[in-house]
């Protein structure tokens, strides 16, 4: 779930973890990488990562998702954990149009060497059938709320989420080599939403970094008036629709090459996805993903069809984010322990 924030609000301080997320020794002054955590990544069916953390004394798979805003569990772990709930002052508004604006207490959270107690996290409205016994995907979702206190380094070749301290030199952060390094300069929205240029065909594009998105997904109207998309051409794909409180076609196209600086995707699978905010569906709920916060508009969302081909290194203190290409180097350097 990809969330904004519905209106000026005062954020209650208890719906972080971050305050005891960074041990002392962090503080340190520049040196080399000190590594913090290092979590196993496992992919959902949905092919986006998540990790094992607890609620309590209960193991529970959370999402990982860098398009979020606050941390979250669904409504389904609220009744499972019987996990006491309240009104926060705010709302969250996601994806699909649905809007939450409940937190629940947990008992406590721990996600690799750290934990903390009765933490609040939002709820996320889901379809709970109490006589359903399928498995879901997740129990909830880490957000920036957390991943901002860290250089959050996502090594997909080897299914790791490494947590850095952000007190090193800044600019030394690749332990790893690869043949080619983009160096991207990034922004951040009031939401912790990474922003940042690239190239789709040789155009720019301003691009949102999401790995709780399945699929890279473009604004259709950007497709059309930048590209020249036509969404009756034999090259595009209709593959669904959005519902909510409007209802609006999904497409696909391949496209030739994504681009960050010397570091290329080609022949890329992309979505195109209807423009919320000056479409059709302007009057619908405003979602996460698509709306227009600031003048660095999101044309096109990377999520993890794409993602998954990188290696990312997220240097929130720094505003960088380092990519590479995906997968093992021979010589590779070791992350520091």
């Amino acid at each position: 779930m990809r969330a904004i924030w519905k209106s000026s609000i005062s954020v209650l301080a208890a719906l972080t973890i971050a305050s005891t997320a960074v041990p002392a020794q962090a503080a340190a002054q520049c040196g080399d990488l000190n590594l913090l955590a290092s979590l196993d990544v496992k992919t959902l069916p949905s092919g986006r990562p998540a990790i094992d953390g607890m609620i309590g004394d209960t193991p529970e798979t959370f999402l990982i998702d860098t398009g979020g805003v606050f941390s979250m569990v669904t409504s389904r772990t609220v009744r499972e954990l019987s996990l006491k709930t309240t009104r926060a002052n705010m709302s969250l508004i996601g994806v699909n149009g649905a809007s939450t604006d409940t937190v629940a207490q947990l008992p406590s959270i721990t996600i690799g060497r750290y934990r903390q107690q009765a933490v609040y996290f939002f709820v996320m409205k889901v379809r709970d059938d109490p006589s359903d016994k399928t498995q879901p995907e997740f129990a909830g979702l880490i957000a920036p709320d957390f991943l901002k206190n860290f250089d959050a380094d996502f090594d997909f070749a080897q299914n790791k989420l490494n947590l850095i301290s952000p007190d090193h030199c800044e600019g030394k952060v690749q332990y790893w080599t690869a043949p080619a390094t983009a160096i991207v300069p990034m922004t951040m929205d009031g939401a912790g939403h990474i922003k940042f240029p690239m190239a789709l065909d040789g155009k720019r594009v301003n691009a949102m970094l999401d790995t709780g998105a399945s699929t890279t997904t473009l604004n259709l109207t950007v497709a059309r008036q930048q590209f020249g998309v036509d969404p009756n051409a034999p090259d595009v794909e209709k593959v669904g629709e959005l519902r909510g409180g409007y209802s609006a076609s999904v497409y696909r196209r391949r496209f030739k090459t994504l681009a960050f600086e010397g570091v290329v995707i080609s022949n890329p699978m992309i979505h195109l996805l209807p423009d919320m905010m000056n479409g059709p569906a302007a009057a619908a709920p405003r979602t996460g993903s698509l709306i227009r916060e600031d003048r660095g508009i999101p044309e096109i969302i990377l999520g993890m069809s794409t993602l998954s081909q990188l290696h990312l290194y997220i240097a929130y203190k720094e505003r960088k984010v380092y990519i590479t290409a995906a997968g093992p180097t021979p010589g590779a350097a070791a992350l520091p322990q």
